[in-house]
């Protein structure tokens, strides 16, 4: 056994507990003020590198699990977030200014274990007081919940999985031209998410389900009312409402689900 491998191995274990848990802090917290679409309000600079990072993984022979955007920043990025106005309520939560500092703190030992070389009695002693402070303040349950479902975003399969059967459902209604189609409730997820930018990433011509979409929400703003029933079978028959969405629950059946 390598002499220093027990202490790099606990360290290690509770630095990857402690970054998951702030990661996930950071994404509740920005997904409430801003919504499913709170990706988009991050700095552009990390976006970026974000978008590159992910694309990196885009080789399907290593099977990476897809994880949502805050997994591809670093520590140091991480704890940017945290001193920012949107993760400052996270900070406060786990402990304000004292904790971030520790964070800091930890950079070094964490720095230690990532290239090989031993943590250091003290450099684990840190890492354990970050640990033990941010289980106090979460509860020891509440930090279990928190890291045992990190965010994994949403896959292409997922996302086809989900938009086909609505689609489906507005081809089997709009014979009888009820006044409102139902838009997929997945879609605003799945348009967040990286791959949605690149056909040659999502698997399938974005532009043909953008445009069902698009048709379905304006056949939805026609006229209610009674006799308007008329007017729905128009717009659906001016604009072939029906091969529309045909042809894009054929192009989200190309996703190999």
């Amino acid at each position: 056994m390598i002499p220093f491998e027990n202490d790099n191995l606990r360290a290690y274990t509770l630095l990857l507990r402690i970054e998951i848990a702030l990661r996930e802090l950071l994404r509740i917290s920005l997904e409430s003020e801003f919504g499913v679409q709170w990706r988009k309000r991050l700095p552009g600079d990390l976006l970026k590198k974000i978008k590159e990072s992910q694309t990196e993984e885009n080789r399907h022979q290593f099977g990476y699990v897809r994880l949502g955007p805050l997994y591809y920043l670093t520590f140091g990025e991480l704890l940017t977030l945290l001193q920012q106005k949107s993760g400052r309520t996270v900070a406060e939560k786990l402990g304000g200014d004292c904790v971030l500092k520790q964070l800091e703190n930890i950079f070094a030992p964490r720095n230690a274990i990532c290239h090989s070389r031993p943590v250091s009695s003290v450099g684990l002693r840190t890492i354990e007081t970050v640990y033990v402070e941010m289980e106090t303040a979460l509860t020891a349950d509440g930090l279990a919940r928190l890291i045992s479902k990190p965010d994994t975003g949403l896959a292409q399969d997922q996302a086809a999985t989900g938009l086909i059967p609505a689609l489906k459902d507005a081809l089997r209604d709009l014979p009888n031209l009820p006044p409102l189609l139902v838009i997929p409730e997945v879609l605003q997820t799945a348009m967040a998410q990286f791959w949605w930018a690149d056909d040659s990433l999502a698997g399938f011509n974005r532009t043909i389900i953008e445009a069902a979409i698009a048709l379905i929400r304006e056949y939805n703003t026609l006229p209610a009312g009674v006799g308007c029933a008329a007017t729905r079978q128009r717009f659906s028959e001016q604009h072939d409402m029906k091969t529309g969405i045909q042809h894009a629950i054929t192009e989200l059946e190309k996703v190999k689900l």
